[in-house]
């Protein structure tokens, strides 16, 4: 089954119109003013107001040309104009002098790179160019763009009940630009930035902020997850699969002292503390926002409601007990079903046809699916309006071959509205196979114990991962690339 097409999203083009028009008014702008340069140079001590005898000595005298210099309420100004293409360093020598006509030297260097475009870099003491400052504040404008769409989004998924990672990646996004919005203001607010160098720096520096607000969310949830993980291995017995919150407090620890303790590791260096620690807080902060998102339209996911308009209702399957009836867990599955199915009934009028989905396992005495036919009987939903799909083994084949089902059922497929029980942890998780099958579902929640279903949730989020685990190893490998080989030690701040 190919997935069903996703309809083009009218506001994501929208933003990036946006942002694309932004860029290149910066580009334009900067091309415009970036043939001259104005390097400040603040004053130590205000009673030495005028500078005398300037000498600025170039490496190259055919890369950029200095233009003369002036006085402003920061210090001192010095003007430099472009030539040609290429690198230039030196010094600027000048002496200071006040009222009373006492007088110092000083000395500081200077180096710039000048594009082939004919912009002047200034890359010696922070990164910076004429029109920095425009660039700087579209970028934030840019951030917050980014940001109202991305919050519009996700509120747009939910009303409509379009559960899927688009809706994720909307939530995860809008968490860390929040952040970085909030951080870059206020540094620049707070006179912080003084170039482009420094602006680099702080975005740089988002994501230790970031992570130092995740570490409560994620310490209770640890904790939480460490608690229900010995409840659940007390009350279920030893499996790899139940320890999977243990494993996570742990995996967590060792990433924050990695992190935000690195000073105080031995084998701290040059290396790990410039490229190989950033590199790690933007990945855990990826993971963190991703996973708070995740867990945020999960849980959504379980208390939204369908409309009252279902045809069918897909009730997916699990083990059952060894006399062939139904566990706890399967049996809320069924009975959310009958319930939705009921009070649809009370609202409309309509009814829905039931689809029990799930084979026989070797330790199963009768498919799952027919032990829930037997169950919808034994609560008075009549054999006609039940439809049994009893060859599934997975959740993915729960969905194709109840689809399959359906349209044998149907006379128009398409036009069925469709609905699917499951256990509260695994409806997100049904939005996507029901997608990935080529038909649209909405999602009926059941309830399961307290004590699973933090564990079933981490489990679920796993799969997520692995499921979309190509784009997840493309950005790590970008991260990894942007600070352990691109972003040399020292080269913007």
């Amino acid at each position: 089954m190919k997935p069903k097409k996703r309809k083009i999203n009218k506001k994501m083009i929208i933003m990036n119109i946006i942002i694309l028009v932004a860029a290149l008014f910066c580009v334009t702008y900067v091309t415009a003013v970036g043939g001259v340069y104005e390097l400040h140079r603040e004053i130590g001590s205000v009673e030495y107001t005028e500078a005398v005898d300037v000498k600025v000595s170039l490496s190259e005298d055919n890369v950029v040309e200095y233009k003369g210099h002036y006085s402003d309420d920061r210090g001192r100004v010095f003007v430099f104009k472009a030539l040609d293409s290429g690198s230039v360093y030196g010094d600027i020598h000048y002496t200071l002098r006040n009222a009373d006509g006492d007088e110092y030297e000083t000395v500081f260097n200077i180096a710039f790179s000048v594009s082939s475009i004919g912009v002047i870099f200034s890359t010696y003491g922070g990164f910076d160019f004429s029109g920095s400052q425009v660039v700087i504040w579209t970028f934030i404008g840019i951030l917050a763009v980014i940001l109202i769409f991305m919050i519009w989004s996700f509120i747009d998924y939910y009303r409509k009940g379009d559960f899927c990672y688009q809706m994720i990646a909307c939530g995860g996004v809008s968490i860390f630009l929040f952040v970085a919005l909030a951080f870059g203001v206020y540094k620049i607010l707070n006179n912080v930035v003084n170039n482009f160098g420094n602006f680099i720096g702080v975005i740089a520096d988002v994501s230790t902020m970031l992570l130092l607000g995740l570490t409560p969310v994620l310490l209770v949830f640890a904790v939480f997850l460490s608690v229900s993980n010995i409840w659940l291995l007390r009350n279920e017995g030893y499996r790899p699969v139940n320890a999977l919150g243990i494993a996570f407090g742990i995996i967590w620890a060792i990433g924050t002292l990695l992190t935000l303790g690195a000073s105080y590791l031995p084998f701290s260096n040059q290396f790990f503390t410039n490229k190989l620690r950033p590199a790690l807080t933007y990945l855990i902060c990826y993971f963190g926002c991703m996973f708070i998102s995740t867990a945020a339209s999960s849980f959504l996911a379980t208390k939204y409601k369908p409309p009252y308009d279902r045809d069918y209702i897909i009730i997916l399957g699990c083990a059952i007990c060894s006399d062939g009836s139904l566990t706890p867990l399967l049996r809320a599955r069924a009975d959310s079903a009958v319930e939705f199915e009921k009070r649809q009934f009370s609202s409309t009028g309509k009814h829905a046809v039931f689809v029990p989905s799930g084979g026989q396992g070797d330790d199963e005495v009768i498919s799952e699916a027919e032990a829930m036919k037997r169950y919808l009987l034994s609560v008075g939903i009549p054999e006609e309006r039940i439809i049994k799909e009893d060859k599934s083994v997975n959740t993915m084949q729960n969905m194709q071959f109840s689809r399959d089902r359906i349209a044998e059922d149907a006379d128009d497929f398409d036009s069925k509205k469709i609905a699917f029980a499951t256990t509260n942890y695994h409806v997100f998780r049904g939005y996507i196979l029901a997608e990935k099958n080529g038909f649209e579902a909405k999602g009926i929640s059941a309830k399961t114990k307290p004590y699973f279903y933090l564990n079933a949730f981490l489990r679920e989020f796993i799969g997520l991962l692995v499921d979309q685990k190509f784009k997840h190893l493309i950005f790590i490998a970008i991260i990894l690339l942007l600070f352990m080989g691109l972003f040399r030690s020292g080269s913007f701040y």
